[in-house]
């Protein structure tokens, strides 16, 4: 299940298949591939604007929450909620001599699908959630933030970086770290010198220490206007 930020509609139709995977970016495509099918380990993506960074993310997501959800979730995505009979009920309707739980046959749990929680946020929204909810006393988005399966953060470095953003940025990084818990990060920031300068060593030792880390080269896919 994927919560945070919106998707948009801009991003929301975005897959592997629908990925343009040249030489620039083949190196990080296939990594982005592994990590929605083996659900880590986290990975740094470092490249311009407009290189399918974002693309590569959704994509990610897309794919793990789809490999993790369960059958029903996957064929009622419109649906608020969906009452599914248990595999007793389904058994004893379909076979009035089942009299006991004790007589139906059980499903033992590798056979059960396990739904995976995904964060998705861009920094901008990161920072600005992380500050509402400080003004009303919670910390509600931190606490997803730590303790979900599978935390994404896109663009980051676009935020406005104040003590108190580092801070919790930090405290994420460092309690996903110690759990051993997959982050997947996008920036537009092109080094780690950029990173550390701006979040410090600390925090650019983790990403790289729980993962592995990718630059995404080329030219600008989005269209624009000439300010030449």
């Amino acid at each position: 299940m994927i919560q945070g930020a919106p998707i948009g509609d801009r991003f929301k139709h975005c897959t592997f298949d629908s990925f343009e995977v040249t030489d620039d970016n083949r190196e990080a495509f296939e990594a982005c591939k592994q990590v929605a099918q083996d659900m880590g380990p986290g990975i740094l993506l470092m490249g311009g604007h407009g290189l399918g960074k974002t693309h590569l993310l959704v994509a990610m997501m897309r794919a793990m929450d789809s490999r993790h959800a369960s059958p029903a979730a996957q064929e009622a995505e419109a649906e608020a909620w969906v009452k599914v009979p248990s595999a007793v009920e389904l058994i004893r309707n379909a076979d009035p001599s089942v009299v006991s739980d004790d007589d139906a046959p059980a499903l033992t749990p590798d056979e059960f699908v396990q739904e995976r929680h995904i964060e998705y946020w861009p920094m901008l929204d990161l920072a600005s959630e992380l500050r509402s909810d400080v003004a009303h006393g919670s910390q509600e988005v931190s606490r997803r933030c730590r303790e979900c399966d599978f935390l994404v953060l896109d663009d980051l470095g676009a935020e406005r970086v104040t003590d108190f953003i580092l801070e919790e940025i930090e405290r994420i990084v460092d309690w996903r770290y110690r759990l051993l818990k997959p982050t997947a990060v996008a920036t537009n920031l092109t080094s780690f010198k950029e990173i550390a300068d701006k979040y410090g060593k600390r925090a650019i030792s983790r990403w790289t220490g729980s993962g592995n880390s990718y630059k995404v080269t080329g030219v600008d896919r989005r269209p624009g206007m000439d300010l030449r």
